[in-house]
């Protein structure tokens, strides 16, 4: 029987998926479950509108990724911060300052996206990665003393 799995099922398949499962295991366990749905001709097609507009929805969050990274390429953003003589911050620089600092720049990325290969805990110019997906890029990031 083919059903259309409503969420993850181990050694089925994955959320949103048509797969063919044996009549018995498909109407005892993952439709009385709410795993899944018979693969009806009305169910299809609604599974296939879903997949179709997620798919675009990747594509363009893809797209402005690369867009906000080559625009961050040539850019350096700038973060101010309060720190000691020594030009050592009070506390680290959070993804949600970068991307303050990217959104004053011009520049929208999500705060998901920032990966910091250490803490940023001193004044001077660090590199910070931006990944999405299987896109990866750097981006230089100096922190000034307010």
């Amino acid at each position: 029987m083919k059903v259309i799995l409503l969420q993850d099922v181990a050694r089925i398949g994955k959320r949103h998926s048509v797969v063919e499962v044996p009549d018995g295991y498909a109407l005892n366990q993952l439709i009385p479950k709410r795993m899944a749905q018979p693969a009806t001709g009305e169910n299809l097609k609604r599974v296939l509108k879903q997949n179709a507009t997620k798919a675009a929805t990747v594509n363009a969050e893809g797209e402005a990724f690369a867009a906000a990274l080559a625009s961050l390429a040539s850019t350096t953003i700038t973060v101010a911060a309060d720190m000691n003589e020594k030009n050592h911050l009070f506390k680290a620089i959070s993804a949600d300052e970068v991307v303050a600092a990217a959104q004053v720049a011009g520049v929208t990325i999500s705060s998901q996206s920032i990966q910091f290969a250490s803490p940023i805990k001193e004044a001077g110019e660090h590199t910070v990665m931006l990944v999405h997906g299987a896109q990866k890029g750097s981006i230089s990031v100096t922190v000034v003393k307010k």
